[in-house]
């Protein structure tokens, strides 16, 4: 039997439900026949609710409609049934199989499942929603890490979860982290057999050389591991609590009670390395914060011409030629393209470089030559500008930033005046304190601008479901602001989108560091110049503590880049006082006379071995002894003349031994020994200061 028999049989088979293949080999065969006769074959009247709910849906194209049916047709290929008989696992199992195929990309199948009302109406808003994994529970958490020793096991599940109580799911997975991963089963791999958590000195002492050496951090090895005091206070933590719950509850815990293996001597540089990170921040803060005005006035100039560009664009046809600030372009010309027929997204601006043809056809033939997105452009360009704008203006936390929706703005009235003031309500987030911000009025252009974007000249924004990462939670459906369109539907925009944004916008405006390496701003970044230029304004540093939602003052200060003022005055006041006392003509300018001696005395300290080190003004202290004089600067060109003088020195010294001559050893010993250690630094690196010029 040929192979296109065989072909031809498994599609029959597949039609009659007699062959359920499995979702590789249906998303690595290709067959457009085979899944529009399966949708006419089974199931005809719900594929046929499908295809009207994807018509009456104006946003959607013949492409959106054709992979919809498709990806269901699949489902029903490897499940059996019908389209009322798939379910949430059906659709995650498929979700899931589709990693490495392209068709990854679309879920719209899913949205038009949950119109149709063939899932719950509580199922996740979208596919991406319901095939992550939400919050482990603390055993599914513990034994992810495969503690060998069971009743061990057992103990960190009690623990973490006495713990779970005052902590959010962000804190408790990477406290589990430190506890198992780098601690206990790192001295279960290295000391096989371990059952108690007595540890001897030895063991202890090579743990923490491990912890300093090497991270173990997200499974990773051989990278070092700058700060492990976290780690140590964490450990050290858990035997503290340990030892205080075994005095109040014996029965359960007293058999775990023993001496923590750190103590306070590893815990001695922590505060060190604190100052250290810290000075890094200030460092960072003072270089970028002058960045700062150059990033905004690239980020808004770039938004408004990619704007301008593609408005251009658009009011032209497809394949017609524009200009714009003397750059010529054609709108492209694609088979897609819903004006001319095809089935493409509507609204997605396409353009090439200009070419000479003048019909549709030939312009056709160079559209793969430079093609541009205009559309993604100008999208880009206006988030990274928003992005800008409100980090700067607000100094939030990007998570805060990502979670601002519609409803976050308030209003207050002043009872003495009756102004109305607005306010931005900043959803509780790392502190779980709300916070109410003061709207300039730039800040308010922003939001302006930022939801009229969204809105997209609809009347409401449309609401969506954010996924929390550090929480493995989804929101409800809320108006957010920083939410993009992605296909047929509206998604967040996240926080790897953000830095992507930045990254982009730093490279086009071609911001370095002083030291010409290129620059990098990350969200926090915005965070710290913000309450660094807040404090310099005269803004009270408790007050600026609230404003960014701190706990403490000290977590502000260590934001707050600053210089302390006092200590600026009172160094200027005492270089005024010292150049008072100075007499006046040491600041006049030289005559020629003086600066003519000024540059002979440099001239005479020319020697046969280097330079003399004498100060201006004095003359020789040591009688000319050059070879043995500290002063001289040996000039490593002049090498191999003072191996010469060592070996002249050296048979000097042998005849005045051989004849008694014991005045001349003693000079000639010491000589020798001068001689050799200017040898020995002339080996060194020497650095070349140069000839003062004058003024």
């Amino acid at each position: 039997m040929d192979r296109g028999a065989a072909t031809g049989a498994a599609g029959r088979l597949i039609l009659l439900d007699v062959v359920r293949p499995d979702y590789p080999w249906l998303y690595g065969t290709p067959s457009p026949t085979l899944y529009t006769r399966f949708t006419q074959v089974r199931d005809p009247e719900g594929f046929a609710a499908i295809i009207d709910l994807c018509r009456n849906d104006e946003r959607a194209t013949m492409t959106d409609e054709r992979s919809a049916l498709i990806q269901l047709a699949r489902m029903l290929m490897r499940n059996g049934g019908d389209l009322e008989a798939v379910t949430l696992t059906d659709c995650v199992e498929a979700y899931r199989a589709q990693t490495g195929f392209s068709s990854r990309l679309h879920s719209h199948w899913y949205t038009l499942l949950r119109r149709a009302g063939l899932l719950s109406v509580d199922s996740p808003p979208s596919i991406h929603a319901a095939s992550r994994r939400g919050q482990l529970t603390i055993t599914e958490m513990v034994d992810g890490y495969d503690i060998s020793y069971g009743p061990i096991r057992e103990l960190f599940v009690d623990y973490l979860t006495e713990r779970s109580a005052g902590l959010d799911y962000s804190t408790i997975g990477p406290l589990a982290s430190k506890l198992i991963l780098l601690f206990w089963r790192d001295i279960e791999l290295h000391e096989p057999g371990i059952d108690s958590l007595h540890l001897s000195d030895r063991v202890a002492r090579a743990w923490k050389q491990r912890l300093t050496e090497v991270r173990y951090g997200n499974r990773r090895r051989g990278e070092k591991r700058q700060d492990p005091y976290s780690i140590l206070m964490a450990v050290r933590a858990f035997y503290a609590d340990l030892s205080h719950w075994a005095l109040e509850d014996p029965a359960r815990w007293a058999r775990w009670a023993a001496p923590s293996p750190v103590d306070s001597r590893d815990l001695a540089g922590m505060k060190k390395a604190a100052q250290h990170r810290r000075s890094r921040m200030h460092q960072r803060t003072r270089e970028l914060a002058p960045l700062l005005p150059r990033l905004s006035e690239v980020a808004h100039a770039r938004r408004v011409a990619s704007a301008a560009l593609l408005e251009a664009a658009k009011r032209v046809a497809p394949g017609g030629a524009f200009t714009v600030n003397g750059q010529t372009l054609r709108r492209a010309v694609l088979s897609s393209d819903p004006a001319l027929g095809g089935t493409g997204r509507p609204g997605v601006v396409y353009v090439t470089n200009h070419v000479a043809d003048k019909d549709v056809g030939s312009a056709r033939r160079h559209h793969t030559a430079g093609r541009r997105n205009l559309t993604l452009e100008a999208e880009r360009a206006f988030w990274a500008w928003a992005s800008v704008e409100v980090f700067r203006h607000t100094g939030v936390r990007i998570e805060e930033m990502l979670e601002i929706t519609h409803r976050s703005f308030v209003s207050y009235t002043l009872p003495a005046t009756g102004e109305v003031i607005p306010m931005l309500q900043i959803t509780p987030s790392k502190t779980d304190k709300e916070r109410l911000l003061v709207i300039s009025p730039e800040l308010a252009s922003v939001f302006a601008e930022i939801i009229a974007h969204v809105r997209d000249g609809h009347e409401q924004i449309p609401l969506l479901s954010r996924y929390d990462h550090a929480e493995r939670l989804h929101s409800p459906p809320l108006p957010f602001l920083f939410q993009r369109r992605w296909g047929l539907v509206n998604i967040g925009i996240t926080h790897m989108r953000i830095k992507s944004l930045l990254d982009e916008l730093v490279e086009v405006a071609g911001i370095t560091n002083a030291d010409g390496t290129a620059a990098h701003f990350s969200p926090h970044d915005f965070r710290r110049i913000f309450a660094t230029e807040a404090v310099s304004q005269g803004l009270p540093v408790h007050i600026t503590a609230k404003i960014l939602g701190h706990e403490s003052l000290d977590t502000t200060q260590t934001y707050v880049a600053v210089y302390d003022q006092d200590v600026i005055d009172h160094h200027r006041a005492f270089l005024t006082r010292r150049r008072a006392t100075r007499p006046s003509e040491e600041y006049r300018e030289p005559t020629d006379s003086e600066w003519d001696e000024f540059l002979g005395h440099f001239a005479s300290r020319k020697l046969e071995l280097g330079t003399c080190g004498r100060a201006y003004g004095t003359g020789c202290q040591h009688e000319h002894a050059c070879i043995r004089c500290p002063m001289l600067r040996p000039d490593p060109t002049q090498r191999t003349r003072l191996e010469n003088i060592i070996t002249s020195l050296r048979e000097r010294l042998a005849e005045a031994t051989e004849r008694g001559w014991l005045g001349d050893v003693d000079g000639l010993t010491v000589s020798l020994a001068a001689a050799q250690q200017k040898l020995i630094q002339m080996q060194r690196t020497a650095t070349n200061l140069g000839m003062p010029s004058r003024r």
